[in-house]
């Protein structure tokens, strides 16, 4: 018996929010996220270094972008979190929703890219 294999090769789009992922911005993220679909990256990086706060917004935004991602066949990860958003997620319990890495590196090996 021959199992099929199949090889995929991963393209990675990184987005990187600004200070405050908030009504405002989630606007602009929600944007960034429609506009790859139909693109080639097939796994959406959401990269939290520079993000300082996240309120009810932004953590709404990203939920909509995983499902968006999920329903057109792309993975959505997060890296990066300082400990204050890393808080918000965890009493939202979206930390288990989530699949959220401690820095780049990290998904770049999880993923073998490079």
């Amino acid at each position: 018996m021959v199992i099929q294999m199949k090889t995929v090769k991963i393209e990675y789009t990184i987005l990187v929010p600004h200070q405050r992922l908030d009504s405002i911005e989630a606007n602009a993220m929600k944007e960034q996220f429609m506009s790859l679909l139909g693109k080639k990256s097939n796994l959406w990086i959401v990269d939290m270094t520079n993000v300082e706060f996240i309120d009810s917004s932004g953590l709404s935004v990203l939920t909509t972008g995983l499902k968006t991602a999920r329903d057109h066949g792309y993975r959505l990860v997060i890296c990066n979190l300082n400990p204050t958003v890393k808080l918000a997620f965890e009493i939202t319990q979206l930390d288990r929703v989530f699949k959220i890495f401690s820095n780049l590196d990290e998904i770049f090996s999880d993923f073998n890219l490079r």
